[in-house]
């Protein structure tokens, strides 16, 4: 396989990887130092957004807000900062506080589905049976890894539906819509500007002013772990990948983001691990191997085609 396709597999992997440590580090904030949640996305989103632009700055100096000198751009830019990454917080936190965050997780995972839908409607690129078989995989997976800590239907209805399905379709916009945007101007300047533009529509939503935390040294740690590897990291790494391998693998590559949840809650927070869940956990590891071969049967495939014209010129 090329370089390019196990770069932007491993920045993928990454990303979920280290969403899934955010996740646990907000369940662990939130439970042991009872801190404002609300509160947490705004400093999330700032602070990442803030060092993300600094980042982009060094990188690339003023080049960095060359994005701002297209009128275009600029609305692809809240387009995918509002609707992408702002709306899928919301969106899956809502989720969760009405059917808790074993529906919310299931229904988030759909987003796979909805982007092979959307490619197919609107350039009719099919998917590869092995790409729909990974799909399958990701989601029984995925039910396998919640069930462990218990899926309650029981507060499933309308409103959890709806915004379970709002978060799933959130993914797919922040996967398919800046791919344009990465290219021209780099993921990390895009990626820091939505997350800042976020951060600031967090803080007029929300006014949180106080974090109510106990703070100590584990909770500056729980915020490092959000912050910087699960955000300024995580999405960083994720959109990269993205923009490598394209956006239906990058997102059954997500799909990983459960199982470090559960392995982090498992280490750091001594949940619970059923033979259900590893289950789980091996549907979903599978996939990243039955992706590696589609890619490089993929590639093989092209390789041939350029050499059969070759022959024929």
């Amino acid at each position: 396989m090329e370089e390019k396709q196990w770069k932007g597999m491993g920045l993928a992997i990454m990303g979920a990887l280290f969403w899934g440590l955010s996740g646990t580090s907000v369940q662990f904030l939130e439970n042991a130092k009872h801190i404002n949640v609300e509160w947490l996305l705004e400093a999330r989103l700032l602070i990442a957004g803030i060092l993300t632009i600094v980042l982009a700055y060094v990188q690339e100096g003023k080049r960095v807000f060359s994005i701002f000198k297209e009128p275009k751009d600029i609305g692809k830019l809240l387009i995918f900062g509002i609707l992408g990454i702002a709306m899928v917080q919301y969106a899956y936190f809502r989720a969760i506080a009405i059917s808790g965050v074993g529906v919310a997780t299931v229904l988030q995972y759909v987003a796979p589905t909805m982007i092979i839908i959307y490619l197919f409607l609107r350039y009719f690129k099919k998917p590869s049976i092995p790409e729909l078989f990974c799909i399958l995989l990701a989601m029984v997976g995925t039910i396998c890894i919640v069930m462990q800590e218990g899926l309650d239907m029981s507060s499933f209805n309308e409103e959890a539906l709806f915004w379970g399905l709002v978060s799933a379709a959130s993914i797919c916009i922040y996967t398919l819509q800046p791919i344009e945007l990465l290219k021209t101007y780099g993921t990390t300047s895009v990626v820091g500007f939505a997350m800042f533009i976020c951060g600031i529509l967090s803080v007029a939503m929300f006014q949180q002013v106080e974090s109510e935390a106990i703070w100590d040294g584990m909770t500056w740690l729980g915020l490092f772990a959000i912050i910087i590897l699960g955000t300024v990291v995580s999405f960083n790494a994720y959109m990269e990948g993205v923009k490598l391998i394209g956006a239906v693998q990058g997102s059954i590559l997500s799909s990983l983001e459960p199982i470090s949840a559960a392995l982090f809650g498992w280490v750091l927070l001594g949940n619970e691990f059923t033979l259900i869940g590893i289950f789980g956990m091996i549907c979903i590891i599978a996939t990243v191997f039955i992706i590696a071969w589609d890619r490089q049967r993929q590639i093989k495939r092209e390789v041939l085609k350029k050499l059969n014209k070759e022959e024929i010129v």
